[in-house]
C-alpha cells in the first residue's frame, strides 16, 4: 500500500494454488500455510506448504494428514500459535461440517506436529493444554509434549 493507504504499490500473490479454508502461522523463521481442497462441504486431505516469506516461493503442498482419513473429515479454518514459557504449541482448528445436518456441525482443536519444515496433524484424541508454558500433553499421558 502507498504511504497514505490509498493505493496499491506492489501486489503480492502468496500461493497460487485453488484452495480454500486457508491458514498461516509463522513458527521458528518458516511460514506455513494450509488449505483444503474446492470440495464444499465434503471434507478432502488437506494440505500445507511452507515458505521464508509471505511472497514465497513456497514449497510443493503435502498431506497434513493420512489422505485417507480426509484430514480426520475436516476442513481447516485456522493455525493458533500459543507461545509460552517452555514452549511454542501450534494448533489445528477446523470445521467438520455435516451437510444433512448443518446444525450439527462441530469443530477440531488438536496440536500439530511442527517444526523444520514439516507439519502433521496426529490422529484427535483428548488433550491438555498448559497455557502458560505452552506445551500440551494427551489426556491420558503425564509428561509434557511441545516443540
Amino acid at each position: 500500500m502507498s504511504d497514505d493507504y490509498l493505493n496499491v504499490v506492489k501486489e503480492v500473490c502468496f500461493i497460487h494454488a485453488p484452495l480454500e479454508g486457508g491458514a498461516v502461522v509463522h513458527y521458528k523463521g518458516l511460514y506455513y500455510a494450509i488449505g483444503s481442497a474446492l470440495t464444499g462441504w465434503m471434507p478432502n486431505p488437506n494440505k500445507y506448504a511452507t515458505a521464508t516469506s509471505l511472497a514465497g516461493p513456497w514449497t510443493v503442498f503435502k498431506d497434513i494428514a493420512p489422505p485417507e482419513t480426509n484430514t480426520y473429515s475436516s476442513q481447516s479454518t485456522m493455525l493458533l500459535k500459543v507461545e509460552g514459557t517452555k514452549g511454542t504449541t501450534v494448533i489445528f482448528m477446523a470445521d467438520q461440517w455435516k451437510p444433512a445436518a448443518q446444525w450439527d456441525s462441530r469443530y477440531l482443536w488438536m496440536p500439530v506436529e511442527i517444526g523444520e519444515g514439516k507439519l502433521w496433524l496426529p490422529q484427535p484424541k483428548p488433550w491438555k493444554l498448559n497455557i502458560k508454558k505452552g506445551t500440551w500433553k494427551y489426556a491420558t499421558e503425564k509428561k509434557s509434549t511441545g516443540n
